[in-house]
């Protein structure tokens, strides 16, 4: 009788969590919103359509490309009333490699080029930067150095690192406007570069753009029931986070000046790039399962984390990472032509 009440927790902490890698291309998150979660986002979502309104020529007052070099991702199981700790949950750590940084300055140059020449196309005229820069009301704006290091990382690990890289064409400083790098609100006052696009607009009639991109690495999926979770990490080359901010006045309760077009669901690329490998110590999944079973033969519950290694083929890297930019300047391109 000890044997089997032994053996129930044990059995249970085997199936209570999962982590593995996958083999091909992961799929892009289908990601929802609105009343408990229930509709789906749309591809793009529009925040004061006015603002780009009858808009024909921009200066493009920044332009930024992050590319995410490791995060954490995880599912967790939902528990019960009386244990909502049962089952624990399931963690991949992941971590590119192989990608050098005159590699993401390259993508990041042609990104730039091709955003552009795709504005130009759709019958915008362009002006150049040093109109909005040279303006008395940029005078003060805080500028940042890029690359610029962005890190979600903790105490405890070293994940949730991405860097920022800005184009040749517009040099190692610009500003950073407000939800673009989390944890960044670009200053405070008449150091923040939205008072500047405010003057300038008021003075000249032009709107101001800043566009940012964050390319991602990894997808994830699995599941997460009352008592289990698993995850599943794969490669999957992807545009994780978009924004076109417009502007040509102050903002305001009732100003249809400043307005933006952010990404709703991620647009992702078929092109492998890759090798995934489990890189996870015995000793640290020795420790884990020793901590699980005293945990599982406390009733508590059970938890499995694995860290996993892409190992990028640069010239593929770059491809993809290339493929997932062109269809978002394109989609957002057509999206402002639509509000114009």
């Amino acid at each position: 009788m000890k044997f089997h009440l032994l053996a129930l927790p044990l059995a249970l902490l085997m199936v209570a969590c999962a982590v593995q890698s996958q083999d091909g291309i992961m799929e892009a998150e289908t990601r929802k919103g609105g009343f408990m979660g229930l509709a789906t986002n749309d591809a793009l979502e529009v925040d004061t359509p006015k603002a780009f309104s009858g808009t024909t020529k921009v200066v493009i007052g920044g332009f930024k490309v992050g590319f995410n070099e490791s995060k954490r991702l995880s599912n967790k199981a939902s528990g019960t009333f009386l244990s909502s700790g049962f089952g624990g949950k399931s963690t991949g750590l992941v971590k590119l490699e192989g990608v050098d940084p005159e590699i993401l300055q390259e993508i990041t140059d042609r990104a730039y080029q091709d955003f552009q020449d795709g504005l130009t196309a759709l019958g915008y005229t362009i002006l150049p930067r040093s109109e909005f820069l040279s303006h008395a009301g940029y005078s003060g704006t805080k500028e940042y150095d890029f690359p610029y290091v962005s890190d979600n990382s903790g105490i405890f690990s070293s994940y949730g690192i991405g860097t920022f890289h800005s184009p040749r064409a517009i040099g190692p400083k610009q500003p950073i406007f407000l939800n673009e790098i989390d944890g960044v609100t670009g200053g405070i006052g008449f150091s923040n570069p939205m008072n500047a696009v405010a003057k300038f607009g008021e003075d000249t009639g032009i709107p101001v753009l800043n566009v940012t991109y964050l390319v991602d690495f990894a997808g994830a999926g699995g599941h997460a029931g009352v008592s289990y979770s698993s995850l599943t990490v794969g490669q999957l080359m992807s545009v994780d986070k978009g924004i076109v901010g417009i502007g040509s006045g102050y903002m305001g309760t009732f100003s249809t000046k400043v307005g933006k077009i952010t990404l709703g669901q991620p647009i992702g690329s078929d092109i492998p790039f890759a090798t995934v490998s489990n890189t996870t110590s015995d000793v640290a999944v020795g420790v884990e399962t020793a901590t699980n079973v005293f945990s599982a033969l406390l009733g508590g519950g059970t938890n499995q984390m694995r860290e996993f290694v892409f190992q990028a083929d640069p010239a593929k890297y770059q491809e993809a990472a290339l493929d997932v930019l062109t269809k978002a300047n394109k989609a957002f391109g057509e999206k402002m032509a639509s509000l114009r």
